[in-house]
């Protein structure tokens, strides 16, 4: 009784420490977790592992600023390594000013860790001003709406791009956005050109988007760090991935830390009533 009654009186520094170790070890150490996949998710990587190797390729939009780069990072990278893994070829653009060394970072590690070849597996054509123009855009013609490629380099000069005329020759586009411009994609390039369409949002925002996943104008989407380790988890049980990577390491961290405060705050309360009931029977 005497031992439980000090929890309600438990010195703040060793309450900091235990939380400070059950975040660090997680993201420290290799500490294998199974997540709930969402069916949103689910029906994202369904989507991407049913695209035809070398095919139509999957168009991926960095609508999204550094802010949010710890929700969304991981989101790209799980999607880029399914779709090299798979050998389906991929377009990387992006209408936010800042998502453009972004995305350039993470398609250029992810090629590398795959060997792919810029103009042949994947292309990258960074910031393109005009936001809704562009989508628009390239529902006419993709070569006008990105005459050139992030590095200045013509498209007609990129192999894997002869074929890709306007949405027609795209096999869905993914917007990672900490904001709504997945629903302009879907407003105008979606509902007008009838191009799929899978968002990628942070937890904020991923609620807003649920009457859309009902009504089927997104296949799917990846919500916050948690949709990234699913989609983590997704490829690496598929055997496309050898382990899972940041999003799993970071919702370990959250989970364990979660469960600490849960149960500190019932040993705390337990501490608390038994402190008193000890006081009393002194008292009397």
């Amino acid at each position: 009784m005497k031992f439980l009654a000090k929890f309600g009186k438990l010195d703040r520094r060793i309450v900091f420490g235990l939380l400070l170790a059950t975040i660090l070890i997680p993201l420290l150490f290799s500490v294998k977790s199974r997540f709930y996949v969402d069916s949103a998710t689910q029906k994202v990587f369904d989507y991407v592992d049913k695209i035809e190797p070398n095919g139509r390729p999957l168009m991926i939009s960095f609508d999204y600023d550094p802010q949010v780069a710890a929700e969304l990072d991981p989101m790209a990278r799980a999607v880029l390594r399914h779709c090299f893994a798979r050998n389906v070829r991929v377009v990387g653009l992006s209408l936010a000013p800042q998502g453009d060394a972004i995305g350039e970072g993470i398609m250029t590690q992810v090629a590398r860790e795959f060997n792919k070849k810029h103009g042949v597996d994947y292309c990258y054509f960074g910031y393109r001003p005009g936001g809704t123009i562009i989508m628009l855009q390239m529902g006419v013609n993709v070569s006008k709406a990105l005459p050139l490629d992030y590095y200045q380099g013509p498209y007609a000069s990129l192999p894997m791009m002869r074929n890709i005329h306007n949405y027609d020759d795209i096999a869905v586009i993914l917007s990672l956005a900490g904001s709504t411009y997945p629903v302009s994609w879907m407003i105008f390039a979606g509902t007008k050109f009838k191009v799929k369409i899978a968002a990628g949002q942070t937890a904020v925002m991923a609620p807003d988007n649920y009457p859309f996943l009902q009504t089927g104008q997104f296949i799917g989407q990846l919500g916050g760090m948690k949709g990234g380790a699913e989609y983590e988890q997704l490829i690496v049980d598929a055997g496309y991935y050898g382990k899972p990577d940041v999003a799993s390491k970071a919702m370990n961290a959250i989970a364990y830390s979660h469960l600490l405060i849960i149960l500190l705050i019932v040993l705390g309360n337990v501490g608390y009533f038994i402190s008193r009931k000890l006081e009393k029977s002194k008292q009397s």
